[in-house]
């Protein structure tokens, strides 16, 4: 029963968006005992959410739309140690915060495969490897035509185009 006390105190709840949330659940670890992510500590993630780590305050309760579920690290390399069975609480702001580290890895992990393909010279189309991204984390939250329009929006904002100079012709 202690242990099991133990294990719901090491879980905190946060809402992110949906597709991040599969996108994490099929990222990382699942814990079957407790449902929350299991994230190692050699990725940011894991320092961010220690770092967001707080003491819950007294009238605080449980995420009424919570859709991530995460183990909180238990960091003993950490300068100052923060034991999670005390330090078990994520506010609004932390959730922001994860949610936009989240974001930064989605982003890497899709803009690199895209790119990937950008490099060999484009041996594949664009939509098939979206396809294949999204098969391979199981998004249902997100389309293809999302996906496609952020690796767009990347790609111009990595080499964006020059606008002609307008030269005026004169005829003499």
């Amino acid at each position: 029963m202690e242990k099991e006390m133990y294990l719901k105190k090491r879980v905190a709840s946060i809402r992110v968006e949906p597709y991040l949330a599969e996108y994490a659940r099929r990222k990382f670890d699942v814990d079957p005992k407790t449902g929350g992510i299991r994230i190692p500590y050699t990725f940011d993630l894991y320092h961010c959410v220690y770092n967001q780590m707080s003491k819950p305050p007294r009238e605080a309760g449980e995420v009424a739309d919570a859709n991530l579920r995460i183990n909180l690290p238990d960091s003993r390399v950490m300068p100052v140690r923060k034991h999670p069975e005390y330090w078990n609480w994520l506010s609004i702001a932390a959730a922001t915060e994860i949610e936009s580290c989240l974001r930064n890895m989605f982003n890497y992990d899709f803009h690199t495969v895209m790119m990937t393909n950008e490099n060999l010279g484009r041996p594949r189309q664009q939509r098939e490897i979206v396809d294949d991204f999204i098969t391979e984390y199981c998004l249902t939250e997100i389309s293809s035509d999302a996906l496609l329009k952020n690796f767009q929006r990347y790609r111009m904002r990595l080499s964006p185009r020059k606008k002609r100079k307008y030269q005026k012709v004169t005829r003499i």
